[in-house]
């Protein structure tokens, strides 16, 4: 492994190396919300008098629907991406998400909820073939010593795209011409996306062609028994996993932790959501410089820890926020002149940013432990694992709730695993005061 210090990650973004899949996975990830976004705000309040269903059931649906993909559809995708040249598969990917955009465009015209519900599974699906891409062509593309900034860059302003995307979805929907607009910036930032993966250099396949499985839950059982014989990459995955099981959490329970917990409007929920995605950014952005380059799992145990120990404060700083009056809400401007609103808000990035700290240096491990001619495979292995472990996110928080727990209970609860979490990774630390501990309290066993 290049072991030299990486040079300024943000010069990355002048590479042809790296900035046509830098803009492709911005893009994307902007467009998925933008819809996902738009779709629910419209049923919620344009479509839904004529649905029997609860408002509720509509959103898991939703969520469920753009989900599924990942499990069905990423063992095969990344089969077919460890046997073709990436940067081809790109472009037929970014030109399919121009095609579903145009029938979104006509689901958005026609406001039938079956034909949106359809095309948000396309979404998912599309998504779904490109993640095993994204992250497995960067070693292909970076030296070893740029593959930590490079992974901070792709991995802080996804999140960005996240939130950048989903205030569009939800601000512009519901204007005069909502529709309209929507409709013209999903296809709009489809086609620049597409325009952005033909400028892709080659990313030819590094080992002889495996035959595909289209038979997906063999094709599950298979990848993840055979990512299970590489320790070290299988030992990421799971990792990662538990960084996806933990977002999925807040991202479920931030709006009812806002109005319920806080007392306040749907303006304070997007002040922390923007604070929540501008967090991770800036602790993934951080990993390239506090680890000189360096490629490790040093970082994670103290991201872990810190999202434990900042999630108690975030419990107690909410204990103390102004108690919301029954029948009103408070909007950002009354929420924000009390001091206990900006002690909230710190927490919030503080959290973000130790996430972003934990799961950067993880991605960059997965894509270096795994074998060259099957990473695409190890990745997708990593998103069937992070769905898995999303879905138990949802049925563990169902669970709490209906025991009586509140939102920010069950957000304490959750996060406070980031203790246990630090701890197992540390023991693959030794050098680390934490990973000397660790080993000391639980050594390693033969299957370590």
């Amino acid at each position: 492994m290049d072991k030299a210090p990486a040079s300024n990650q943000f010069a990355l973004l002048g590479s042809r190396r790296f900035l046509p899949l830098f803009l492709v996975q911005f893009l994307g990830a902007f467009n998925d919300q933008t819809y996902q976004k738009a779709f629910v705000a419209l049923i919620t309040f344009r479509l839904a008098a004529d649905l029997d269903m609860p408002l509720e059931m509509l959103g898991v649906i939703a969520s469920g629907l753009f989900i599924l993909p990942f499990a069905i559809f990423t063992p095969t995708a990344g089969q077919i991406a460890d046997r073709v040249d990436k940067a081809t598969m790109m472009k037929f990917v970014k030109f399919w998400e121009i095609v579903v955009m145009a029938l979104a465009v006509v689901g958005f015209h026609l406001q039938n909820v079956i034909f949106l519900y359809f095309v948000l599974f396309m979404m998912g699906t599309q998504s779904a073939i490109f993640a095993p891409i994204k992250y497995s062509v960067l070693p292909q593309w970076l030296k070893p010593s740029e593959l930590l900034g490079g992974n901070g860059l792709v991995q802080a302003f996804t999140f960005l795209a996240i939130i950048f995307g989903a205030i569009a979805g939800n601000e512009l929907i519901l204007t005069d011409r909502g529709v309209a607009v929507v409709s013209a910036l999903v296809v709009g930032v489809a086609i620049v996306g597409f325009v952005a993966s033909l400028f892709a250099p080659p990313a030819p396949p590094l080992g002889p062609a495996e035959p595909v499985d289209p038979v997906f839950p063999r094709a599950i059982w298979r990848l993840i028994a055979a990512c299970r014989r590489e320790r070290r990459a299988f030992r990421a995955i799971l990792a990662i996993s538990w960084f996806w099981f933990l977002g999925a959490t807040f991202l479920a329970l931030l709006p009812a932790y806002v109005k319920q917990a806080l007392g306040a409007d749907e303006g304070v929920l997007t002040v922390l959501l923007t604070a929540f995605s501008v967090g991770v950014a800036l602790g993934a952005v951080a990993t390239e410089r506090l680890s000189r380059g360096l490629i490790s799992v040093k970082l994670p145990p103290v991201g872990a820890l810190g999202i434990a120990i900042i999630s108690v404060e975030l419990w107690f700083a909410t204990r103390a926020a102004p108690a919301p009056i029954p029948g009103e809400l408070f909007d950002r401007a009354r929420f924000f002149s009390e001091p206990a609103a900006w002690r909230i808000l710190l927490d919030f990035t503080l959290l973000a940013a130790c996430a972003g700290l934990y799961v950067t240096p993880l991605n960059a491990v997965l894509q270096t432990a795994s074998p060259a001619a099957r990473r695409a495979r190890f990745i997708a292995c990593s998103n069937v694992v992070d769905a898995a472990l999303m879905v138990a996110s949802a049925i563990l928080v169902a669970f709490f709730v209906g025991f009586g727990l509140t939102a920010i209970d069950v957000l304490t609860l959750l996060a406070a695993t980031g203790a246990p979490m630090a701890f197992a990774v540390a023991r693959h630390a030794p050098e680390t005061p934490l990973g000397r501990i660790a080993l000391a309290a639980f050594p390693r066993g033969p299957s370590d």
